[in-house]
C-alpha cells in the first residue's frame, strides 16, 4: 500500500501553519492512498528485548488543565493565569538535520500528556515523567542516537506508548517504524508499520499526536525540507493501535488542517472558498464556518463550541493576530499567534495565555514553543 503521495505533501506545504513548525525542537498513515486502502502492513513479531520495568516513582496525578511550553531547554506547565506551575529540564536530541546537507528535520515537540501526567523525551532515548515542582522520573526508553530519532505519544490511561522511529543513516531515504508497547516494562510490544520515505520535502513521515477512544491519532507530515516555514499536516488519521488498521482519514488538499487536534476534532481552512470545514473524529464534516481575509489556520476548543483563527506568516504576511469566536462571542487579539486550546475558555500562545471571551493577554514569563496540553486525551 502506498503510504503518502508527494502531491499530498506538496499541498500541505502551501500554507503557513506556523504553530507546529515553531515546535521544531532540536506521523495515520497514507495520505493519497488509493480508494479503499484501509490498513498498514500487518504487525510483525518483534525481536526486540523488552527493557526491565523502571521503578515506579511516587506518582501524584496532575489536576486541572495545563498548557505545555518548551522554552530554552525547559518544559513548562502553564496554568490558565499564565503562571508556570512546574517545570523540567529537557535535553536536545543528537539528530539536528536530515542529511549532511543540513536540510531541516521536521519533528514534533518531544512531549506527550496523558489524562493526568506529562511525559517528555530527554535527549535521545529517555522518556521521563514530570514530577512537581521541578524534577522528573525515568519511565522507559525509545530508540535514539546520532542517526536515529523517536517521536511518541502516551495513552490517556498511562498504560501504552506509541513510538515512531526514524532511521536517518541512509544517504537518500529515511527508515520509518511505528510500534506500540506497554509504557512501563515494554511488554506487549508490536511493530505495526514500517516503510522508507525519501529525504527532502518529497518524503513524508508520521507523528503520533494523541489517542481517541483507544485509537491512535497520527499526523502525516513532510519529513524534512530546506523550507520549514508554512508546513501543516496533510492528513489526520485514526488507526487501530494493535493492528494498524486505519479507521478514519481526515484531510483535503484544498485547505490547511489544524496543527493541534482537540477532543472535538480538527478544522481545515480553505482560503479559496473562504470557509473552514469542521471535521469530527468520524471524518464527517460536522459544520462549516466563514473565514475572514487573513484567516489561515484554525483550532477547535475541546467541546467544539469555540474556534480560533490565526493569520498567515512569512514574508509579506499580516502581523501576528488571532480571532476567537463562538456562537455567542467573538474577540480579536493582535500581536499574538494562537497555538491550541488549553480548555474551553483559554487559548495558549507561545508567549501568553488568552482567556475567552475577554481576550485579555496574560504574558508568560518567557516565550517558547507550544508543546501540547494536559489533559491530553482526545
Amino acid at each position: 500500500m502506498q503510504l503518502i503521495d508527494r502531491a499530498t505533501v506538496t499541498s500541505a506545504m502551501r500554507g503557513g501553519a506556523v504553530l507546529l513548525i515553531a515546535a521544531l525542537f532540536a506521523l495515520s498513515c497514507g495520505g493519497g492512498s488509493p480508494p479503499g486502502a484501509s490498513q498498514f502492513s500487518s504487525p510483525k513479531a518483534s525481536p526486540r528485548v523488552s527493557p526491565a520495568a523502571s521503578p515506579s516513582p511516587n506518582i501524584v496525578p496532575l489536576t486541572g488543565p495545563y498548557g505545555l511550553v518548551l522554552s530554552a531547554g525547559t518544559l513548562q506547565l502553564v496554568k490558565q493565569d499564565g503562571r508556570v506551575a512546574t517545570s523540567a529540564s529537557v535535553a536536545a536530541p543528537s539528530v539536528e538535520f536530515c542529511s549532511a546537507a543540513h536540510d531541516g528535520l521536521v519533528a514534533p515537540p518531544p512531549v506527550s500528556a496523558s489524562a493526568d501526567q506529562v511525559y517528555f523525551r530527554d535527549g535521545d532515548t529517555k522518556i521521563r515523567m514530570v514530577v512537581p515542582p521541578a524534577s522528573a522520573a525515568d519511565v522507559t526508553t525509545v530508540p535514539g542516537g546520532p542517526t536515529t530519532i523517536s517521536f511518541f505519544s502516551v495513552s490517556p490511561d498511562n498504560q501504552r506508548i506509541a513510538v515512531l522511529v526514524e532511521d536517518l543513516s541512509a544517504s537518500a531515504t529515511i527508515g520509518i517504524r511505528l510500534y506500540v508497547e506497554d509504557l512501563r516494562g515494554g511488554g506487549h510490544h508490536a511493530d505495526i508499520f514500517s516503510t522508507t520515505t525519501p529525504k527532502g520535502k518529497g518524503g513524508a513521515t508520521l507523528w503520533p499526536m494523541g489517542w481517541h477512544e483507544g485509537l491512535l491519532v497520527l499526523a502525516v507530515m513532510v519529513a524534512c525540507t530546506f523550507q520549514p516555514a508554512g508546513l501543516a499536516p496533510s492528513e489526520w488519521h485514526l488507526v487501530d493501535a494493535t493492528t494498524a488498521v486505519r479507521k478514519v482519514a481526515i484531510g483535503d488538499p484544498s485547505c490547511v488542517l489544524s496543527n493541534w487536534p482537540s477532543a472535538a476534532g480538527v478544522a481545515c481552512v480553505d482560503n479559496v472558498r473562504k470557509t473552514a470545514s469542521i471535521y469530527d473524529w468520524t471524518g464527517r464534516v460536522a459544520s462549516t464556518k466563514p473565514i475572514e481575509a487573513n484567516d489561515y489556520l484554525a483550532g477547535l476548543s475541546p467541546s467544539g463550541g469555540s474556534i480560533f483563527f490565526t493569520t498567515g506568516v512569512g514574508v509579506g504576511a499580516p502581523p501576528p493576530a488571532m480571532r476567537i469566536t463562538s456562537s455567542t462571542a467573538s474577540v480579536n487579539v493582535n500581536g499574538h499567534t494562537a497555538c491550541l486550546w488549553m480548555d474551553d475558555d483559554h487559548v495558549l500562545a507561545p508567549d501568553a495565555v488568552i482567556p475567552f471571551p475577554s481576550g485579555a493577554v496574560l504574558p508568560l514569563p518567557a516565550s517558547g514553543v507550544c508543546a501540547g496540553r494536559m489533559p491530553g486525551g482526545l
